[in-house]
């Protein structure tokens, strides 16, 4: 039976997500995950006591699964910062569904306060403390220069999700790791 109620968790987390991602939190129902899982509402209550607690577990979800591939990319490279970078960018584009910059909107829209803080530092551990780990090294043996590596990691995250999720895909410009790495090492200024 423990099996089964396991079970039934992963499948509303999963069609949750698919739910989620697809009309944001405004536009899904409890009543909705119900119809599209097959189960009871007090099923759904059993496994995900509100909407919001189901919201912040598919985003938990979603950001371990993300932060997990990240993390092991990291560690199975030993190139120079671009390649690395350019590693983490195919992983962040390889979950182009995870639109982490609308994530973390209707987290600040939506959520309680404790639901931002626990879902702040998830992604924090999750994504940005690997990155500032590579733009540490980065720095700290002369590859990059002008910032912290928390700045740095900040500033990099935000140029891969301008061109990565729904959107980025939905602009007609096809912009892949190569280009995305490069536009955050060199800009697009002209060298003299």
């Amino acid at each position: 039976m423990a099996r089964d109620g396991a079970q039934t968790a992963e499948r509303i987390l999963q069609v949750a997500h698919e739910l989620f991602m697809a009309h944001g939190f405004s536009g899904v129902s409890m009543n909705d995950v119900v119809q599209q899982v097959g189960i009871t509402k007090p099923t759904l209550y059993y496994h995900y006591a509100d909407k919001e607690a189901l919201y912040a577990a598919v985003i938990a979800h979603a950001l371990s699964q993300m932060g997990g591939e990240l993390s092991a990319h990291i560690a199975r490279m030993h190139g120079d910062t671009a390649q690395v970078l350019h590693g983490i960018v195919a992983v962040i584009q390889a979950h182009n569904s995870e639109d982490t910059r609308m994530m973390r909107h209707q987290i600040r829209a939506n959520l309680s306060d404790g639901w931002q803080r626990r879902l702040a530092e998830q992604f924090y551990g999750a994504m940005m403390a690997p990155i500032v780990q590579v733009m540490a090294r980065g720095l700290a043996n002369g590859e990059l220069q002008g910032g912290s590596a928390a700045e740095l990691a900040m500033m990099f995250l935000c140029v891969v999700e301008a061109f990565s999720g729904p959107e980025g895909a939905a602009t007609q410009m096809p912009v892949d790791a190569t280009r995305i790495t490069q536009l955050f090492l060199f800009g697009v200024g002209r060298h003299v």
